[in-house]
């Protein structure tokens, strides 16, 4: 029998019926590896590249991957923009409205669910050859146990310190998913890249003359739909409030994703509220009686974000609108040339290649589906 059919009785036979007890016994594990190193079909080298991922992982990788799988939401919205999102299998995050309408492709992907995790038969049934995650160790052991490639799109714990750093990182993430995905993506990575820095540049030499004094204190809540998950320290959020002119008031607490306590934003009494348009976080934002206080509720400083091809607070690719979006909240007068329908028009045609009507400018920014 030729390796190759013995791979496919293996992968019949064992694999997908036995995988749970393989992850279960080390010394499965360390035979079923050997088996897949050994007994499957040889794969050459120039089938594949070495990468260095977002937890600075020197990693080899397909080079031009056709089965992919995403379990972090930003992964899947890069692999969507860069024009790739046919090649996607499964994926952890639902596509929202407006990514199914400008990226019809994503409606045959299989949303998985857990945002965490993956099932691994359902993986080599569909001969996936990538799964990107967000590091969790354990659970892509697994997968490069079953000879499935991984690469991770982003890594909480090594976010960027420093604004300069932050530029830096954001630009070498896009970059890197034009590596990751193959021939077609990198050209486009670099020009995503280009319009970043031109845009920045216009808003930062406005912007990064305003004394801490004088901008405005922002509090940013709504992650899950909860007024008081929030962002802090070397957060996106952080820095891109700091490009757009504000003071960021979670920034006090060093994690990437964090609850509050309703005394805290009380205390801080924001000047603004940028509140997630993901999920329901306005409506329960107003349910609390005691926010009608706040400084941003009595001066009509709240602000629902807006969601396009992704949520924009999260690294989206829509990271160049938004800051511009909060640029003109923050310091309306520095900002009254730009028009907000126009800046997203000319992003998504020059970007992303997409068309978008005026209709459609106005309902992203108002956090409404398309009709």
């Amino acid at each position: 029998m030729r390796c190759s059919e013995t791979w496919n009785l293996y992968n019949e036979k064992l694999i997908l019926h036995s995988t749970g007890e393989i992850m279960k016994k080390p010394s499965l594990l360390l035979l079923f590896i050997f088996f897949l190193n050994v007994v499957a079909s040889p794969v050459l080298a120039a089938d594949f590249k070495i990468v260095t991922d977002m937890d600075d992982r020197n990693i080899e990788v397909p080079v031009n991957p056709k089965k992919i799988v995403c379990l972090h939401g930003v992964s899947a919205e890069k692999v969507m923009i860069l024009g790739k999102g046919s090649s996607m299998t499964l994926m952890a995050t639902k596509p929202s409205p407006w990514a199914y309408k400008l990226y019809p492709e994503m409606k045959r992907v299989q949303i998985v669910p857990g945002q965490l995790s993956g099932d691994l038969e359902q993986m080599i049934k569909q001969k996936v050859d990538l799964v990107l995650y967000s590091p969790l160790p354990l659970e892509t052991q697994k997968y490069n146990a079953a000879g499935i490639k991984t690469a991770c799109g982003f890594s909480a714990r090594k976010r960027p310190r420093t604004l300069a750093d932050f530029i830096d990182n954001y630009k070498r993430q896009v970059l890197f998913f034009g590596e990751l995905l193959g021939p077609e993506a990198k050209p486009r990575a670099e020009r995503y890249c280009r319009y970043f820095d031109k845009k920045m540049r216009m808003v930062r030499a406005r912007t990064s003359k305003i004394a801490q004094k004088d901008r405005p204190t922002v509090y940013y809540g709504g992650r899950a739909g909860n007024p008081l998950f929030s962002q802090g320290n070397a957060s996106v959020m952080h820095w891109d409030t700091e490009m757009a002119g504000g003071n960021y008031l979670p920034r006090a607490i060093d994690d990437n994703f964090l609850e509050l306590h309703d005394e805290q934003l009380l205390v801080w009494n924001p000047d603004v509220i940028f509140i997630s348009g993901w999920g329901s976080a306005l409506e329960n934002f107003r349910k609390n009686p005691k926010w009608t206080s706040l400084k941003a509720v009595r001066n009509g400083k709240v602000y629902v974000i807006p969601n396009g091809v992704f949520a924009w607070e999260y690294a989206s690719g829509e990271t160049i609108p938004f800051i511009i979006y909060m640029a003109k909240i923050l310091h309306p007068d520095l900002f009254r040339d730009l028009d907000m329908k126009t800046e997203l028009k000319t992003f998504y045609s020059e970007v992303y290649g997409k068309t978008v009507s005026d209709r459609d400018a106005e309902r992203i920014l108002l956090n409404l589906p398309p009709l």
